[in-house]
């Protein structure tokens, strides 16, 4: 599928989408390098979408390398839950930004009670069209299911960074629909991202 590549609302040329957004974001870099154009300096939803994709790399390289496996290594699960709750926590920030709100704290539950109404849509599209596909799915269905997860690790970056401090409280996370919110909000911030070089009303 074709792909008009836009800077600053003018257009520069035609590129082959590989079908991911990341790498169709990598490769738009790439273009607008080779043709001595500067991309647009890095926004704010930018930075932050870099970083929430920094947390949730260390993240899945935590799970895969001490979680995944049987037997699980117990003492990799709190470093690999701060990684992954904060990388929602900035993936939920970076749409809000993209719809116009800036967001603040660290309480899911709450960033996403204040999110936009069509960011929640981009959420609920993309847990649709990730649902039946996603190996992480795990019958992550509906934006009710969305919930749960977010309940479970409402306060997760708070609680389990300072769990030495209280080993009584009760802490749960299910590995698999948390990994799926992460895959969720990053489809649909990497799909607007890219939809500002690609639709040149949005770009400029």
């Amino acid at each position: 599928m074709k792909k008009r590549l836009h800077n600053n609302g003018v257009f520069v040329c035609e590129f082959e989408s590989t079908g991911d957004n990341m790498k169709d974001i990598a490769l738009v870099d790439k273009l607008l390098e080779e043709r001595g154009l500067k991309p647009p300096p890095a926004t704010l939803e930018r930075s932050i979408f870099n970083q929430a994709n920094s947390f949730a790399g260390a993240s899945a390289d935590i799970f895969e390398k001490h979680l995944l496996n049987q037997p699980p290594n117990g003492a990799a699960v709190s470093p690999f839950v701060v990684n992954i709750a904060f990388a929602i926590e900035l993936s939920l920030k970076t749409l809000s930004i993209q719809h116009g709100k800036q967001l603040r704290g660290h309480e899911i539950k709450r960033l996403f009670k204040k999110f936009p109404a069509p960011a929640k849509n981009e959420v609920e599209h993309h847990l649709r069209r990730l649902s039946t596909t996603s190996q992480w799915a795990a019958g992550t269905k509906t934006i009710e299911d969305i919930r749960v997860v977010i309940d479970e690790i409402d306060t997760a970056f708070e609680d389990w960074r300072y769990l030495h401090e209280d080993t009584t409280k009760p802490l749960t996370v299910t590995f698999r629909p948390t990994i799926f919110l992460s895959e969720v909000l990053h489809a649909a911030c990497a799909e607007n991202l890219l939809k500002n070089v690609t639709e040149p009303n949005r770009g400029s």
